[in-house]
């Protein structure tokens, strides 16, 4: 039997303009015969940070799920199904356990306009899936 062909998107903060990474997603599952579109929207651990609050950390959980809500009505229709995960974790740790669960055909994600000491505080997302991930990584200029 066949492997699925799926794809990991990367959602990120909903404040960059994701027109490109909608786009790149749309023309990869057209070129690709896609099934399946896992949409991801990994979240830091608060105590990671030195604090932990659960009643935040649920109101976190439920923006996210509504930022993949969104971010799946701006794809619109397309010839696949899409599914939303939410985890709580780091970028590295969360996408390697969906990465080895589904194993994607590709991950896209989308770059940060982070620099100078955010960058160092802060990382890169896309640095970290790229030195990371098994498949093949599509970063999206923001």
């Amino acid at each position: 039997m066949a492997r699925k062909k799926n794809v990991f998107v990367v959602l990120k903060d909903t404040k960059q303009n994701q027109a490109k990474l909608i786009k790149e997603t749309r023309n990869y599952v057209a070129t690709n015969n896609i099934e399946k579109v896992y949409l991801l929207k990994i979240i830091d651990r608060s105590e990671d940070l030195g604090v932990f609050n659960p009643e935040a950390e649920e109101i976190i959980v439920t923006r996210a799920e509504s930022e993949i809500s969104k971010f799946m009505n701006e794809l619109g229709q397309i010839d696949c199904q899409v599914e939303g995960i939410v985890k709580i974790g780091s970028y590295h740790d969360r996408i390697e356990e969906l990465a080895k669960k589904f194993d994607p055909e590709a991950i896209i994600v989308q770059s940060s306009k982070l620099s100078g000491i955010k960058r160092i505080f802060l990382g890169n997302t896309a640095s970290d899936v790229i030195n990371n991930a098994h498949c093949p990584v599509i970063v999206v200029g923001s």
